[in-house]
């Protein structure tokens, strides 16, 4: 367990808090993570690799389908699952509200980025600028391979295409961009999962039927 995997949100310490599980964690199940996190006051979601968003205000065990989660509850854990996709987290420090995103290439191409900030304005007016973003360890470009990508990421921005490769992390970044984040309030782990198999779980990087098994990588955040 990581307490300390994103610096950007150090000056907000005493009011939210982010944890990150890798292997070493061994986390199977939400059983499993509610026992390193000491409590039951969790709340998650059922990943679908779309656009879904749910705003969480007491405990949930994986009853509803959606790739994200916003927050305005205090002392209530979020999280989000991943070996080898996106795992945001966001926190608008102004408003007290958090958010997790899960964002694999089809919840990138699904525009899940965008409906999380959404309906962050929706149900808070908070708009994305407000925002600091915390960007987990994915797939780098090289380990992001495809049969082709310009047919099967047909909804994406070709640009980050390289011949069979996609730079799914530019891809999330330009996103981001668009909607106005400022680089200033945004950092990203720099490291590959399937590059780094050896810390993280991935499904690329041979751990596919412990990830089909349930063995993730997990980000989870707290209001104080």
């Amino acid at each position: 367990m990581n307490d300390h995997f994103f610096s950007i949100f150090d000056p907000f310490k005493d009011r939210f808090q982010v944890l990150f599980f890798d292997k070493s964690d061994a986390i199977e199940s939400d059983a499993d993570l509610r026992e390193k996190l000491g409590t039951d006051n969790t709340a998650s979601v059922w990943q679908k690799h779309g656009n879904g968003i749910v705003i969480a205000r007491a405990p949930t065990a994986r009853t509803q389908q959606a790739d994200g989660l916003a927050t305005d509850a205090k002392n209530l854990w979020i999280s989000i699952r991943a070996a080898d996709c996106q795992q945001l987290v966001v926190y608008a420090p102004e408003r007290h509200v958090a958010g997790v995103i899960h964002a694999g290439w089809k919840g990138l191409e699904a525009g899940v980025i965008s409906a999380f900030f959404e309906t962050m304005k929706n149900e808070w007016g908070i708009s994305p600028r407000e925002t600091y973003v915390g960007i987990g360890p994915s797939l780098c470009q090289k380990c992001a391979e495809f049969t082709d990508p310009v047919t099967e990421l047909a909804g994406l921005d070709n640009r980050f295409f390289h011949g069979r490769h996609a730079d799914l992390t530019g891809i999330a970044d330009a996103q981001l961009d668009a909607l106005g984040i400022p680089a200033s309030q945004r950092e990203r782990n720099p490291d590959c999962t399937k590059c780094r198999s050896d810390i993280y779980w991935s499904y690329r990087g041979g751990d596919k039927e412990k990830v089909l098994a349930g063995s993730t990588d997990v980000l989870a955040c707290i209001l104080l």
